[in-house]
């Protein structure tokens, strides 16, 4: 179980606020997210979802064919995973974790989904998040990373511009696109980043 600041901060969130008040829980898997598997450019297997409070997003992927992983610091955001997992009558293994000090093996994901955990990583632990990520995904796996946007003058964490996405994420990664856009229904007044990135080597 994380222990520290961090973690006993993330974890009162969960503990004192009901899930519907909390921005990023947003009852539903990412929109993003939808567009990516429904595109078919991904292969099937097993898959991370980092920081991944209430699990939406890892339930999605199980269901949709994904051996599926997720991981959060707060200990109570993972409890509720447990239950809406089995509500939904799928398998995933999740569990409480540092994002930054991930426990899995060496090349075991094709796909990793980050919405909203790097742009919470502080700034003396970016560099380690993300050799992390790379270290746990398969060559030629795929990265969907969304973060809040540099143009928004309201973001609630750390926002980034395209050139610093870029800047921290190559050459380790390859960029297939990047782009700007809305959030998701309770969000939707942010700007975010999406960034799907493939490994580079």
């Amino acid at each position: 179980m994380p222990k520290g600041k961090a973690a006993d901060s993330w974890d009162e969130v969960y503990r004192r606020t009901p899930l519907k008040d909390i921005p990023w829980e947003e009852g539903k898997p990412s929109s993003e997210l939808v567009r990516l598997i429904e595109s078919g450019v991904v292969e099937k297997g097993p898959a991370l979802d980092i920081c991944c409070g209430s699990a939406n997003n890892a339930i999605y992927l199980a269901k949709h064919g994904f051996d599926c992983y997720g991981t959060d610091i707060s200990p109570t955001a993972i409890g509720y995973a447990h239950d809406k997992a089995s509500l939904a009558g799928v398998r995933c293994d999740l569990h409480s974790g540092n994002a930054v000090h991930l426990t899995y093996p060496d090349s075991m994901f094709t796909l990793v989904f980050d919405r909203g955990c790097f742009h919470s990583i502080s700034l003396a632990d970016r560099e380690e998040f993300i050799k992390g990520v790379y270290r746990v995904m398969k060559p030629g796996g795929k990265y969907l990373m969304i973060c809040f946007s540099a143009s928004d003058p309201n973001a609630y964490a750390h926002a980034f511009s395209e050139k610093e996405i870029r800047g921290y994420y190559t050459p380790l990664f390859k960029m297939l696109s990047l782009k700007e856009i809305p959030g998701d229904e309770v969000d939707k007044e942010h700007l975010f980043l999406s960034a799907l990135m493939e490994k580079a080597r």
